[in-house]
């Protein structure tokens, strides 16, 4: 087995000389890091020197010879406990080796719990059921792993003081400032009103009703995100697209090309706008260029748990991104499961799945302190978000439109609604303001202007009113036309055509 009694005594020797070390090593140091099989001298000094310690109580070898003599435990070893702990006094050793030993000491713990770990999962495939599925087998046998591994990795967290770290992270970021915190997505306004939407460790959400274009945007932020930031796609899809559906529509995002002529194949002969046959081919042909480098992973979840769920999404991470590399998972869409109708309520369905990937996400697949994958997706909103044959002025724009569970709030750091511009809106705002709207529900942090994203905005006729990203949504091809600011701005003749260049907010290698 793996173990070291040699790095146990100097632990235990440490600890015994420089009490007042133990409370920065209590949080990780356990009874599980001293190998017990064999003997038990070691770890039953330390639980007594864990119980005096914890109580406040100042011990030193005397003492503990007396307690061990009381409890009148035997050890097989035949040695002299007495002789034992009192050379453990006169073992010198300094602060700095006592809490190097201790980090040592976990190393083997954690070799131990490994090797055990692949026991455990050696002898449950041996004499796995083989009627079990092949994803029950997969999902338990990851759960036989990573149970002791995760919790190991956890051990050494502990409470942190916050302001002994502030300065020197303070500080530190004054030395070496940043533009931007977190991946910003494609649109300009939008990032500097709210900052980053793929803040790892974050969940933002996008709601909407059905056919508005939930996905739509989620696949075009996401897409141009990742080519932005070389960082790879995970998209899980609720049993909603098949992968020939998402091709077609990524690629009419990419191309502009319409959906109908991808599908059918038309696009080699037949013109689109002022487009010649040969310009359609083209811009079609354009895109293998652009896709070459990129990665966008397709996994159809229908029907898997939100506990299948997150175990596939952790192996797919440990398996193609590697640990600690940046991933940015987008899950089409939250809804509840039919298969549990009657069972659990849906609003706790929901709740329970949010919170297994916001677990997930800032704590399963956080390395060093620091998360590393950033989530996206999308629920549909209940009959209060519904917008057809209605006047702005009928129109519920906040988070009462939200289908499901006040856990999508809760969870989430960014909420977003997003719905069509009714008619007398277009009249009012103009044509060059898009089609749709992007409306903000919830921030857990901001931008750099912070103040135009949270401030309403003052109307011609005085009224003020929720400032708002206009977006423009064609083939599939997302663009921004900046806020309802930059309407305001443009109807006082303060600034020219705000339309935001559709070639400003790709990234440059997918642009044409």
């Amino acid at each position: 087995m793996i173990f070291s009694y040699d790095l146990e005594k100097k632990v235990l020797s440490g600890l015994l000389q420089h009490q007042h070390k133990w409370e920065e090593v209590s949080s990780f140091l356990n009874e599980s890091d001293f190998y017990s099989e064999d003997s038990k001298v070691n770890v039953s000094i330390f639980k007594l020197l864990k119980n005096a310690l914890n109580n406040a109580e100042d011990i030193d070898e005397t003492i503990l010879v007396q307690r061990i003599q009381q409890l009148k435990v035997s050890f097989p070893d035949s040695i002299d406990i007495g002789e034992y702990i009192f050379s453990l006094a006169f073992y010198k050793i300094t602060e700095k080796i006592l809490i190097s030993s201790v980090r040592e000491l976990k190393k083997y713990t954690a070799r131990r719990e490994i090797y055990n770990s692949c026991k455990k999962v050696a002898s449950f495939v041996k004499s796995a059921d083989p009627n079990l599925k092949y994803g029950e087998l997969i999902e338990q046998s990851d759960q036989l792993y990573n149970k002791n591994i995760k919790d190991f990795e956890m051990t050494e967290a502990g409470p942190v003081n916050l302001f002994e770290m502030m300065e020197e992270v303070v500080e530190e970021r004054g030395n070496n400032p940043v533009d931007d915190f977190g991946m910003l997505g494609p649109h300009p306004r939008m990032n500097e009103m709210y900052g980053s939407l793929l803040l790892a460790g974050n969940i933002s959400v996008i709601v909407a009703r059905s056919g508005v274009g939930k996905t739509n945007f989620c696949m075009d932020f996401t897409t141009k995100a990742s080519a932005e930031h070389n960082v790879p796609v995970l998209h899980f899809d609720n049993g909603e697209m098949s992968e020939e559906e998402l091709i077609f529509r990524q690629c009419s995002a990419m191309t502009g090309i319409p959906v109908w002529l991808l599908q059918t194949g038309k696009w080699r002969t037949t013109a689109y706008k002022d487009w010649s046959v040969d310009e359609v081919v083209a811009k079609v042909r354009s895109a293998w260029s652009k896709i070459k480098n990129m990665k966008f992973y397709y996994e159809n979840v229908a029907g898997l748990s939100p506990d299948e769920m997150c175990s596939l999404l952790k192996r797919f991470y440990f398996s193609k991104i590697g640990r600690g590399n940046p991933l940015i998972f987008s899950f089409d869409y939250i809804k509840s499961d039919f298969g549990s109708i009657g069972k659990v309520d849906g609003w706790q369905q929901v709740s329970y799945m949010v919170h297994k990937f916001k677990q997930t996400i800032h704590r399963d697949l956080a390395f060093d302190g620091k998360p590393c994958v950033s989530m996206i997706t999308s629920v549909q909103s209940n009959r209060l978000g519904i917008t057809n044959n209605r006047n702005a002025g009928s129109i519920v724009d906040d988070e009462s439109v939200v289908s499901l569970s006040d856990g999508i709030t809760q969870f989430c750091s960014h909420l977003f609604l997003l719905r069509r511009k009714v008619a007398d809106e277009i009249h009012e705002e103009g044509s060059n303001f898009g089609t749709h709207k992007l409306i903000n529900l919830k921030s857990r942090h901001l931008g750099k202007s912070a103040l135009r994203a949270i401030h309403p905005v003052e109307m011609p006729d005085g009224t003020k009113k929720q400032n708002f990203i206009n977006l423009n949504i064609e083939n599939f091809r997302i663009t921004e036309c900046g806020d309802l600011q930059d309407v305001v701005d443009a109807f006082n003749g303060e600034g020219v055509e705000v339309r935001t260049n559709e070639v400003e907010e790709i990234p440059i290698n997918l642009r044409d």
